[in-house]
């Protein structure tokens, strides 16, 4: 309980996600195009602003602060919608769409698979994998897999000093999904999970389910996404028993400066956390040939974590049909 309630608090460590992604192809959002910056600009202020005021009075009181099991679920993978301070509900344009928007596997034309690494702070790790392929008028079929874990933990059966010897801990999902495009606008999507936690000699099962929608406009390409997360059955060690993080998310997204900057903002509404907002952006430049770098920047406004909490940047490079990611996200006082 204690290592979940430090996962949720966040601290003062810098974070590296290495994250590399095989692409057959781009996603055709990122086709080029023509974009209006002026008129743009405002235009994505106001909606963001929107969306945000809307919801948040009746979710900021939240009473349920700290009684969500599993919250390894809140963990965010990938490093491109991290690097983007998680503001990736409406873009879910790549395989990462699996966790935070299924809908938009149904937008993807072929196949893409990608691994991160997470080097959390102290003794914790995180791993991450997942898989999406699209098949011939029947949608996109994916996979994806998350372990959270640490060893050397040390035991004590009372308040004292000395240990008695160490034990581990491990959080692991399973997800199987599927996106389809419904018309050319419109896509959904939905998760199914599998969520097995060991605790020392104690484990402890859940099943969950996520779905997801996925709209394109037709004024200036914005998109937009909404997604609900974590709905099932409770997580329950020995005679405890505690809901999962459930969560929903809003999103938008717009492509300015011919396709070269990309904005997004998401809502996020959990039941066990204030209201909060992400925004994040990522620039791409083309170095040569088949050679595209990208920087990416974002902010989330319910960190509660004193510095630079909140704040996230990472960038990547694309070479071909791979990609390299990277993310850097501070946690206030927890250290390196």
């Amino acid at each position: 309980r204690r290592r979940q309630e430090d996962l949720e608090d966040g601290a003062d460590q810098v974070t590296m996600h290495l994250c590399i992604r095989h692409r057959e192809a781009s996603s055709p959002r990122r086709k080029p195009g023509s974009s209006r910056l002026l008129l743009w600009v405002p235009a994505f202020a106001g909606m963001t602003a929107l969306n945000f005021l809307i919801p948040f009075s009746s979710w900021a009181a939240s009473s349920n602060v700290g009684t969500s099991g599993a919250e390894f679920l809140k963990i965010g993978p990938g490093a491109r919608p991290v690097g983007m301070g998680e503001a990736f509900t409406g873009v879910a344009d790549d395989v990462d769409a699996i966790y935070w928007n299924p809908a938009g596997l149904g937008t993807l034309k072929h196949a893409e698979i990608t691994g991160m690494h997470m080097q959390y702070f102290q003794s914790i790790q995180y791993e991450y994998a997942a898989f999406a392929y699209p098949t011939a008028g029947l949608g996109t079929w994916g996979f994806a897999v998350t372990n959270l874990h640490t060893d050397n933990i040390d035991r004590r059966t009372e308040d004292t000093d000395a240990s008695l010897g160490q034990f581990g801990a491990s959080d692991n999902a399973y997800w199987l999904s599927y996106g389809k495009a419904l018309t050319s606008r419109l896509s959904l999507g939905a998760n199914a999970k599998f969520i097995h936690q060991t605790l020392d000699s104690t484990n402890s099962n859940a099943y969950a389910g996520d779905g997801g929608i996925l709209y394109d406009t037709d004024w200036h390409d914005l998109r937009l996404g909404a997604s609900l997360q974590n709905v099932g059955s409770k997580v329950k060690f020995v005679n405890e028993a505690d809901p999962l993080p459930l969560t929903y998310r809003l999103g938008a997204s717009a492509p300015l400066l011919d396709r070269k900057l990309l904005l997004s903002s998401d809502v996020i509404l959990p039941r066990d956390h204030q209201a909060g907002l992400a925004l994040g952006g990522e620039y791409k430049h083309t170095l040569t040939h088949g050679v595209v770098a990208s920087v990416r920047s974002g902010y989330r406004t319910d960190s509660g974590v004193s510095g630079l909490g909140g704040v996230s940047a990472g960038g990547g490079i694309e070479i071909g049909r791979a990609a390299f990611d990277f993310a850097w996200v501070p946690f206030g006082d927890l250290g390196n």
